[in-house]
Formats: structure tokens, C-alpha cells, sequence
């Protein structure tokens, strides 16, 4: 096989793997009842603290004012609470409140489970090489789209 042709085939197996893998996920996350900006950004207050609201709209890749609108909703669910940053005040601060930090905690050990039944296939050399190589792909593919 060419290499054109081995790269529009990696490519098609590429999206059809994580198509399929994203429709497993997005499917535990609804089981939760959240929705996966929501599910992301607990993830990330359970797994880092604190964060200032515009580092977690760029972890998410989310404009500021659709953040604002998913942490309206964790806000009224009781999940999260803002506050003014202790040395700049215009920087809102996020973070869980006891009940989230709790919900989040009852959830993720199923989500973690629903990780390993999708990736369970791979054995352990390959698991850390396929990382690897996500990770070699999509830094370049990034330098590439810098470029144009």
C-alpha cells in the first residue's frame, strides 16, 4: 500500500475509533445526568482544586460565555461555587462544594471502569505506546495547522 493511501486509511480508522469511542463515553457521562462539559469540568475541580474560570474554559475549549452558562447550571445544582481570586478580584475562582466534590466521587470510579472496559483490549506495552504516538500525531498536527 502507498503511503497516501496508509495515511487516508489511518485517518478513516483514526475517526470511526474515536467516534466509537466518544459515543461510549458521552453515553456513561448522560447516565449521570450531566452533559459533558458539565462531567469535564467537575473532572477537572475533582482532580485539580481550585482553578480560576478561564483556565478551565480553555482546558474545555470553551468560549467564556458558554462556560459562564455551564457553571450557571453546576451553580444551581449545588455542585460548584465562585468566588473573586484572593489577588486579583476581577478572576473568578471555581471549585466543588462538599456535595460535588461528593457526587463526583460516587461517579468516578464507574466512569473509570467504563474507561477500561473501552480500552481493556490493549495489552500493557501497547496501551502506553498508543499514548505515546496520540500524542506525537496530534503535537504535530498542531504545528502543522500553526503553520497554514
Amino acid at each position: 500500500m502507498s503511503r497516501e493511501k496508509e495515511y487516508l486509511k489511518l485517518t478513516t480508522v483514526l475517526f470511526r475509533a474515536m467516534q466509537s469511542v466518544e459515543n461510549v463515553i458521552k453515553k456513561d457521562i448522560l447516565s449521570y445526568n450531566l452533559n459533558t462539559s458539565e462531567f469535564g469540568t467537575l473532572e477537572l475541580l475533582y482532580n485539580r482544586g481550585k482553578q480560576p474560570m478561564q483556565s478551565i474554559a480553555s482546558r474545555m475549549l470553551m468560549a467564556n460565555s458558554s462556560m459562564t452558562y455551564v457553571m450557571d447550571k453546576l451553580e444551581q445544582r449545588g455542585m460548584i461555587f465562585r468566588s473573586p481570586g484572593e489577588e486579583d478580584k476581577r478572576v473568578i475562582m471555581v471549585d466543588l462544594t462538599e456535595e460535588g466534590r461528593n457526587f463526583f466521587k460516587s461517579i468516578f470510579e464507574h466512569h473509570v471502569n467504563t474507561l477500561a472496559s473501552i480500552f481493556e483490549i490493549l495489552d500493557e506495552e501497547e496501551l502506553p505506546k498508543m499514548i505515546e504516538l496520540l500524542k506525537k500525531v496530534g503535537y504535530h498536527a498542531k504545528t502543522v495547522s500553526d503553520e497554514k
